[in-house]
């Protein structure tokens, strides 16, 4: 069915909302900025509204005092900063992984939107507007929304690959020019160094990369510099740039649409956002192509690289709770672990510091406390990185898992971790 794409007024825009509809919002980087802020100038009207969404870069406005139980936050990315909202019964955490948020955040799932914003370039001559930085879960439930709101923005890149909904797509729009957020670049320090050294030792030239954001990830990315041939899967980041420039990335040996980087995000600043522009190295595909693990496997030499929080003496990983309170999320984590695995010549690496809180815990622990979440099982663990060395899991008896994790644990917990893994 053919849509109006009628051109409207910021108010106009939000005005096509009705109370108790649960609205999707893009995620990172590809924040509507003027149509969320005009949500919450109709905070009131539209009590109570849900929004839905992943991951953002802002400081959660919408869950501010002023707004308790006018608006809700319906996410399968936690954040700190979502604590107090979530006491007072505004916030919903779905524990669903990336890869399903296209089936459960869509039409038919059990957080089906009533309405889709988008944040996107203007059309083309042809009608076709790119969704630019954030196509992961957007672009799959746009096309299948009852109300597609559209945010046009100049300054938003023109990417290219599935990142495209027509003119007659869109119910409505708003122009609304702005700078788009940015994922600010990280300090990284000599354990970030050490340990991305290690993880580079795991991935051999020709591989087919998955990162995150992060230290380590920008650690990681610096410690790749001397190799060849190398593909990009899941997220562009500003720290992938310099090795783009120098032709270390340049995916010539990708079995899946070489030559292109296949990403469903792109996190960085405007020099990034830039660069991307019309650029056919890059290529948009939603989360059900990118965190498909049966895509993945397809890849071959896929090296997939994820931080924790902690990992227990069996194996299991911990990536998304504190002291049994939810922090984070799923992510793509489980996604690529997964897919790495089925890969041929796949190799997933969890990588973290060995300790946390000023040195003062250990971040390899005997068992996962209780109420800790696991992100990844044990069976499917392959290796496990941290400063003091790489410890190979795959294939390995709880007893070889237990010495290989104590063997890479810090020092000054060494001895404790090797008594209880040995106690019954």
């Amino acid at each position: 069915m053919s849509r109006l794409f009628e051109k409207v007024t910021l108010a106009d825009a939000v005005g096509r909302l009705r109370p108790g509809m649960k609205v999707l919002l893009p995620a990172g980087c590809g924040d509507p900025a003027a149509l969320l802020a005009e949500i919450l100038r109709q905070a009131d009207r539209l009590a109570p509204l849900t929004l839905m969404g992943g991951l953002r870069l802002d400081d959660y406005p919408f869950a501010a005092p002023a707004y308790a139980g006018r608006l809700r936050f319906a996410t399968w990315h936690h954040s700190p900063t979502l604590a107090a909202a979530q006491a007072r019964g505004d916030v919903d955490f779905v524990p669903v992984r990336y890869f399903d948020t296209v089936s459960v955040f869509a039409k038919g799932g059990a957080w089906a939107p009533d309405a889709v914003i988008v944040h996107c370039s203007p059309p083309d001559r042809a009608g076709y507007a790119s969704l630019g930085v954030s196509v992961s879960y957007s672009l799959a439930a746009a096309r299948r929304a009852p109300l597609v709101i559209a945010q046009m923005n100049p300054r938003m890149p023109r990417t290219l690959g599935n990142a495209f909904l027509h003119r007659s797509q869109i119910d409505c729009w708003a122009e609304a020019e702005h700078q788009l957020a940015e994922y600010p670049r990280t300090k990284v320090g000599d354990v970030e160094r050490r340990i991305a050294g290690r993880v580079g030792d795991l991935v051999p030239d020709g591989s087919t990369v998955q990162v995150g954001v992060g230290s380590i990830p920008q650690a990681v990315m610096e410690a790749l510099a001397g190799k060849r041939d190398l593909g990009i899967h899941s997220l562009l980041v500003d720290h992938m740039l310099p090795l783009i420039e120098s032709g270390v990335i340049n995916n010539s040996r990708k079995r899946l649409h070489r030559g292109r980087m296949d990403v469903g995000e792109i996190m960085g600043s405007e020099m990034l956002f830039r660069w991307a522009h019309d650029n056919p190295m890059v290529n948009m595909e939603p989360s059900d192509i990118v965190h498909d693990p049966q895509v993945v496997g397809t890849l071959g030499d896929f090296v997939s690289v994820n931080s924790a929080l902690e990992v227990d003496l069996l194996g299991q990983v911990n990536a998304e709770s504190v002291d049994g309170r939810q922090i984070t999320g799923i992510g793509g984590h489980f996604d690529f672990v997964l897919g790495a695995r089925q890969a041929v010549g796949g190799r997933s690496v969890i990588a973290l510091p060995s300790t946390g809180r000023q040195g003062k815990v250990s971040r390899i622990v005997a068992r996962l406390p209780a109420g800790a979440r696991v992100t990844t099982p044990r069976f499917i663990a392959d290796y496990v990185v941290t400063e003091w060395g790489t410890a190979a899991l795959r294939g390995q008896s709880d007893a070889g898992r237990a010495r290989e994790l104590c063997r890479v644990a810090h020092p000054a917990f060494r001895e404790s971790l090797e008594r209880e893994a040995t106690t019954p």
